[in-house]
């Protein structure tokens, strides 16, 4: 072989290793790929794997499959009750549909898409917190209100090929300039409700001591007027049965109520001056016994 041949030959070597570096192409399984041809879209990868493509005329453009973070700048917003405040924000993505995304977001690339999400996420954060009130964002409310606005902005991202993943704050302050007044008027306004809270509590306390005071006042009633009824019950009983032991035993009844008598009235330290012929000593005086 001559040396022009073998300088020939090895050129056509150089070509077919150069034109096949240029056909084959590898996406990773962390990436997806379009394929473009003289900037027009030709084909979609979002497999892993070697690929292939015209070499010198079609290109290959990549993008993430995994989720993308952008830290957003301090962004001042005004909340529902006038409120003033320094927010961060950071959001994370996907881009879930890499033809949409070439074809909506200049530049096709995650600059651009941080410029689109900074411009929508920054409108959607002011509207959303315009409605709030600062104290609702500072309290168990605000992951309610960072899910909406989480969701807001996905509807506006899905046209672009992007899928929110998440949107939070990072942090919140008053701007220096006004902090005191806005700590000032917060005092102020935890203090009337404070003071709202006292009033209803004292209202609610002494509708509750009335209420118990009438339900006592009633209970007491029934429970007298039970109790007469019981007694009413037992003198009632007690006549009765005093009347049987009357009539089967009178001398032996007169017996026991003198006796009755006598306990009552003679006492330990107790005096009495009584002619003879009293009552009292008739037992005393009559010899037998009861039944006699």
């Amino acid at each position: 072989m001559s040396q022009s041949t073998r300088f020939i030959v090895g050129g056509l070597a150089i070509c077919l290793v150069v034109i096949g570096g240029g056909m084959i192409f590898t996406v990773d399984q962390t990436k997806q790929a379009i394929v473009l041809q003289f900037g027009e879209l030709r084909k979609v990868h979002k497999e892993p794997g070697l690929k292939v493509k015209i070499p010198f005329i079609q290109d290959v453009l990549f993008y993430e499959k995994r989720v993308l973070n952008f830290d957003f700048p301090e962004v001042e917003v005004t909340t529902g009750d006038q409120k003033r405040l320094l927010v961060d924000t950071y959001t994370r993505y996907r881009i879930i549909d890499p033809i949409l995304f070439f074809q909506t977001v200049k530049p096709a690339n995650e600059q651009g898409a941080s410029m689109r999400l900074e411009s929508l996420v920054t409108s959607t954060l002011r509207n959303k917190l315009g409605k709030v009130l600062l104290r609702d964002l500072l309290s168990e409310e605000r992951p309610k209100i960072m899910k909406s606005i989480e969701r807001d902005v996905d509807k506006l991202v899905r046209p672009l090929g992007i899928a929110i993943v998440d949107v939070r704050i990072i942090r919140t302050e008053l701007p220096m300039a006004n902090r005191d007044a806005v700590f000032s008027r917060m005092i102020s306004e935890l203090n009337q409700i404070a003071k709202g809270n006292r009033a209803k509590g004292e209202k609610e306390g002494q509708e509750i001591r009335s209420a118990a005071d009438r339900d006592q006042s009633i209970i007491l009633a029934t429970a007298q007027q039970k109790a007469q009824d019981i007694r009413g019950q037992g003198e009632a009983e007690s006549i009765r049965i005093l009347g049987t032991a009357l009539e089967k035993n009178p001398k032996f009844y007169e017996f026991y109520r003198t006796m009755q008598t006598y306990q009552e009235t003679l006492g330990e330290g107790t005096t009495l001056v009584l002619t003879t012929d009293n009552d009292l000593f008739r037992l005393f005086k009559t010899p037998g016994t009861v039944n006699d």
